[in-house]
């Protein structure tokens, strides 16, 4: 399970250094937004789940929950050194 753990750290480290790079042009960040918010089903607890999620719900909060955590640092990192990655 360690090795796993590792492997899926390692792909988030890929996706907010990629995603940070793309921060920093805003037409690109606004298409990126538009995609993974269509992608996220449930936001912001709109649909009631009960006193029990659904797996299904529960599974959907999660994904939604590492989505915007994943484009936070990425927004996050872009703000604290913009100059990395722009072309000269």
């Amino acid at each position: 399970m360690e090795n796993l753990e590792f492997r899926l750290a390692a792909h988030r480290e890929i996706l907010v250094a990629l995603l940070s790079a793309l921060a920093r042009h805003d037409d690109v960040w606004t298409e990126i937004n538009r995609v993974l918010e269509d992608a996220q089903i449930v936001q912001d607890h709109e649909e009631d789940p009960g006193v029990v999620p659904s797996e299904a719900f529960a599974r959907q909060n999660a994904m939604t929950a590492e989505i915007s955590s994943i484009l936070e640092d990425a927004m996050a990192r872009a703000e604290r050194d913009p100059a990395v990655g722009e072309a000269t």
